[in-house]
């Protein structure tokens, strides 16, 4: 595998790291590294990060850095670590919501390791090869893909629909009705939901859609009825909500549709009502 193939963001510099008052751009780049290479160095009980280890910066958010960890030159994962102005537990916070979610659903990222040191958090899961994330950028849905270099491309009608659509469906088929909750906080257009590499390839459609997409962010799950969740969905979605959101992180700037809203709806209740029939 090629140490210099394209994954992400090339261009890796000071100005993707957010910190508060008090806090020195370079001392708090010093600490994440040293803290990522304490972690990853002392994990001798951890069999994924037994070998020789590479890491590469791909990515960031308001609330964590990205980077891939290359062991032995072919097996890859993604680690998340905060960002030096990030609140202490954020990261155990989403470690364990994605853990909890992916029990039932093998469209969420799978998390399968948690370190911190008082100050920084890590979490890791798998790595999938050049992913592509769906947001916004501008005005316009698409997704961000990672090669042969970093740009993003914007969704045909026909792509935005069944994509949009899905990821409605997704958010749908994750209620856990037994628990009462669902996903808060959430940024459909900033790279919560992500493609994996090949979609492309295949006949688009939601059924297709779905076989590929993955959720890979999960900050905070809410205690709230089914049907007023899905009320919620509608309002915040098509951006007729007045009060404050509370299933999107912020209010979108271009709004889905009302048939990729409905579309998602029937789709995320008709799969809840297939997985429901399975297990029963």
């Amino acid at each position: 595998m090629d140490k210099n193939e394209a994954l992400g963001i090339p261009n890796y510099g000071p100005w993707y790291f957010s910190i508060k008052d008090g806090q020195h751009i370079a001392v708090e780049i010093v600490k994440t590294h040293k803290f990522m290479q304490d972690v990853i160095e002392g994990s001798n009980n951890v069999p994924e990060f037994q070998g020789e280890k590479d890491i590469k910066f791909i990515n960031y958010g308001d609330t964590q850095l990205v980077y891939v960890l290359t062991v032995n030159g072919n097996k890859q994962y993604t680690l998340l670590v905060n960002q030096p102005h990030t609140e202490f537990g954020t990261g155990k916070r989403e470690f364990d919501n994605l853990s909890l979610l992916n029990k039932n659903n093998h469209n969420v990222i799978r998390p399968f390791f948690y370190a911190e040191n008082g100050e920084r958090e890590l979490y890791a899961t798998p790595y999938s090869y050049q992913a592509r994330c769906v947001g916004i950028e501008k005005t316009e849905w698409g997704m961000w893909v990672p090669e042969p270099e970093y740009v993003f491309k914007e969704f045909t009608d026909s792509e935005r629909q069944i994509i949009n659509s899905s990821m409605v469906a997704m958010l749908v088929q994750l209620y856990d009705a037994r628990r009462k909750l669902g996903l808060a906080e959430c940024r459909l257009d900033g790279g919560d939901f992500m493609l994996e590499k090949g979609f492309e390839e295949q006949e688009l459609s939601c059924d297709s859609i779905l076989q590929k997409m993955k959720l890979i962010a999960a900050r905070k799950l809410i205690y709230i009825g089914f049907d007023e969740y899905i009320e919620k969905l509608k309002a915040e979605l098509s951006g007729k909500e007045k009060g404050p959101n509370i299933i999107l992180g912020k209010k979108l700037v271009n709004p889905m549709t009302e048939e990729e809203i409905e579309k998602g709806i029937l789709l995320g209740k008709e799969n809840r009502d297939k997985e429901k029939h399975e297990r029963d």
